[in-house]
This record gives C-alpha cells, structure tokens and sequence, in this order.
C-alpha cells in the first residue's frame, strides 16, 4: 500500500492563477488517477481557503474537477516555504508536493517536491503538464 499523501499547489500547477481560473489540460483526468494512486490527497496553496473553496467547487460545476476536489483536505500554513510538517499526521518524508515553483519548497524537503511545469499564458490545449508530473508520481511511488 502507498503510504504517501499527495499535497498539490494550486495557481500555475492545476488552474492557471485565483483570478482567471483556467483549468489545467487533463485536470479531471489526472485528479481522479491521483485519488487511484493515493489514499490521502491535501491542497497545499497560497490561495486563502474561502477562495480555493469557491474556485474549486467552480470547477466541480463545470465538470473539469472531480466532485471530491471541492471538499478536499486544505493545508493552512504560514511561513515563506511549504513546510511539509504543517500537513498533520504524517511525516513530511511520506508527503508529495507538486508545485511549479521552487521557491515554495522547503529547505531540505526537496526531495520531496516534484517539479510540474507552469501553467501560463498563452494556455495552450497541449500542455502535458499534469500527464507528465502524474507519471512521475507513478514512478515515484512504484520504487
């Protein structure tokens, strides 16, 4: 059994940004292959929780989302970096962030961070992204 929980970034990662909201390529498709692969998945965001809440169940509306990404588990957090131990229960070598930016990976947690390219404009119909970085997860948590 994969003991891993799956914490994801939000703006530039599965939407385009809070303002926007374009959703990602893929974005249901890779949602529901993650919830296959792990038991545990968080929203590990710096978007505010009441705003993430909106935007998620917008995308749960407009069937881009799968319904459990409107009532799933958020991170609250603080600090300049991701710090895995903020999300409870788990050590932070058990978690997964994928995020586009390194700049939110905690200081020695990059082992844990999988980098997914970001998501921006022009938002091309082709990004891989999401296809790419699940992949990498898949192998991952294969070893």
């Amino acid at each position: 059994m994969n003991e891993y929980v799956l914490a994801l970034d939000l703006e530039g990662t599965l939407i385009s940004n809070a303002m926007s909201q374009i959703p990602r390529p893929g974005l249901a498709e890779f949602l529901t292959r993650c919830a296959e692969l792990f038991p545990r998945i968080v929203m590990f965001t710096t978007v505010k929780e009441e705003r993430f809440r909106k935007i998620a169940r917008l995308l749960v509306d407009e069937k881009v989302a799968p319904t459990w990404f409107a009532d799933m588990e958020y991170i609250v957090w603080r600090g300049e970096t991701k710090d895995l131990q903020f999300v409870p229960g788990v050590d932070p070598h058990q978690v997964l962030l994928v995020d586009d930016f390194e700049k939110y990976v905690h200081p020695g947690q990059e082992a844990q961070w999988l980098q997914v390219e970001h998501f921006d404009y022009p938002y091309s119909s082709e990004d891989r992204g999401l296809a790419e970085v699940f992949d990498a997860l898949a192998a991952r948590i294969a070893r």
